[in-house]
Parts: structure tokens; C-alpha cells; sequence
């Protein structure tokens, strides 16, 4: 079981670097100097508000087991944290490099669902621009249906007549200024489906690293939770095995001045 938890932590680390490099080369994703500053303002959240108060958290953990007198990992708290942030359950239980592999890779989930959804609303706002100066087309908060139909047709004269014998359940458009649009030429239309498509791939790359952000957590409640209950197992065969190892000594000298009776533990190891 510990092997195959290993693994996915390994894999979601791994998919998420390749998932936010492919992903950019995939929609022509250029970093720009505000994502730049993005991506170093996230970084330096993490290694700063969240590294920094490890050692805090790690201080506080360890006085409250020397107050309750038990080194046992509470298994409620270890998932508690999990779900709380990824990686910190399994700091709570004391694996810190499994923590920062969690933690690596929820920045990297965040930092990239950031970028493409920046990148997205770029790209979108291009795409209104675009239609404005080339079709004549008015596409502020219009549905992506309406994107397509404009994407697809020629103008609206064509979605009218060859777009509804299609679909009669498609509605009829007026020819008005907020319905309108009429392409200049092919290649228009066709730079118009390029700016239409980034974005929407931007968009569906952001909602999939918020659902690597899940994975991940679920993981790490389910690894911090089994690392809890595996601490507690071997912390109780410790005290088995010390109490078979421990033995007492008892000497009574009913004669002797200073030391009449004498009791001691021996433990050995």
C-alpha cells in the first residue's frame, strides 16, 4: 500500500509539470511579465507564509504531545490538515519530504489554474476585439453558441437561411446591431476560430488543474491517515517490546545502615 501511494504522489507531480508545459505549447501559452510576477508572487507565498510557519506548527505539535503526555499521532488532526492543505497532514506526522511533494504540487496546480485563466480572458477579450473590427460583430456577453454560429457562418444572412434548415430549433436571428456580423473574408473568420479556440483550451486546462488540486488532496488525506495509523502501530509494538525488556531488581539488606531496602528498573535494548 505504501508503494502504491508513493507512486501517485510521484505521478501527480509528474503529470503536473507535463500537463502545464504541454498545455502551453499546445496554445502558443507565452509567458509574459505579469505571469512571471504571478507565478514569483505565488512562489514566494509558499516558500514564505507557508514554509516559514512549519517551523511554528512543527513547535506547537510537539509541545502539545509533551503535554498530553503520548507521542500517539492523532489520525482525526493528520486528515484534518490534509484536507486542509495538502502535505500538511503528513508534516503533522512527521514525513517531510512527502509534505513538500504535496505542497510542490499544489502550488503547481494553483500557479498554472491562474495562468491559463489569465491567459483565457486575454484571448477571449482579443476575440471581441477581433470580431468588432473584422465582422462588425458585437460579441460582449453573448453565449459560446453565439461565438460558434459567428464562427461558422459566413454572416448572418447565412446562419438564417443555411444554419436553421439544419437546426430548425435554432432561433431566428434579426439583423440588428447586436445580432449582427459579416466576415470580410475567409481568413478572417479563420484567425477569429484560432482566438476562439485558445481560449476555450485555456479555460478547460484551468478547470482540469482545479481537479488535480482535488486529486491531490484526496490523496494526501488518504496518505496522511494511513502514515497516522502506521506511526501509532509502531509507537505500540515499541511499548510491548519495552515492557518485555524491562526488569526490576528489589534487594532488602535488613542489616545495612544506609540502604535497608533498594528497587530498581533495568531496560535493556
Amino acid at each position: 500500500m505504501q508503494t502504491k501511494i508513493s507512486i501517485i504522489v510521484v505521478l501527480i507531480s509528474v503529470l503536473a509539470s507535463v500537463i502545464t508545459t504541454s498545455a502551453a505549447e499546445a496554445i502558443e501559452l507565452k509567458r509574459t511579465p505579469l505571469q512571471d510576477q504571478l507565478a514569483s508572487n505565488i512562489n514566494s507565498f509558499y516558500n514564505e507564509q507557508i514554509f516559514a510557519s512549519l517551523d511554528e506548527f512543527d513547535n506547537e505539535i510537539n509541545s502539545q504531545r509533551v503535554s498530553d503526555n503520548t507521542e500517539k499521532i492523532s489520525i482525526v488532526k493528520a486528515a484534518f490538515y490534509s484536507a486542509l492543505l495538502p502535505g500538511l497532514g503528513e508534516y503533522y506526522v512527521g514525513n517531510r519530504h512527502k509534505a513538500r511533494v504535496f505542497f510542490a504540487v499544489e502550488a503547481t496546480a494553483w500557479i498554472g489554474f491562474l495562468s491559463y485563466r489569465i491567459y483565457g480572458n486575454w484571448k477571449e477579450d482579443d476575440l471581441i476585439s477581433f470580431a468588432s473590427e473584422y465582422a462588425d460583430a458585437n460579441l460582449e456577453g453573448k453565449s459560446q453558441e453565439f461565438q460558434d454560429w459567428v464562427g461558422f457562418y459566413d454572416d448572418i444572412d447565412q446562419y438564417n437561411s443555411l444554419g436553421r434548415v439544419q437546426d430548425q430549433d435554432r432561433p431566428y436571428l434579426v439583423d440588428n446591431s447586436v445580432n449582427h456580423w459579416r466576415w470580410q473574408s475567409d481568413d478572417d473568420r479563420a484567425n477569429y476560430r484560432r482566438l476562439k479556440n485558445s481560449s476555450r483550451e485555456a479555460f478547460r486546462r484551468a478547470n482540469f488543474l482545479v481537479g488535480l488540486a482535488v486529486v491531490n488532496r484526496i490523496v494526501s488525506i488518504i496518505d496522511a491517515v494511513r502514515d497516522a495509523k502506521r506511526t501509532n502501530s509502531e509507537i505500540k509494538e515499541a511499548d510491548f517490546s519495552l515492557v518485555g525488556k524491562i526488569k526490576y531488581r528489589l534487594e532488602i539488606h535488613p542489616f545495612s545502615n544506609n540502604k535497608p531496602v533498594s528497587f530498581a528498573l533495568v531496560a535493556r535494548f
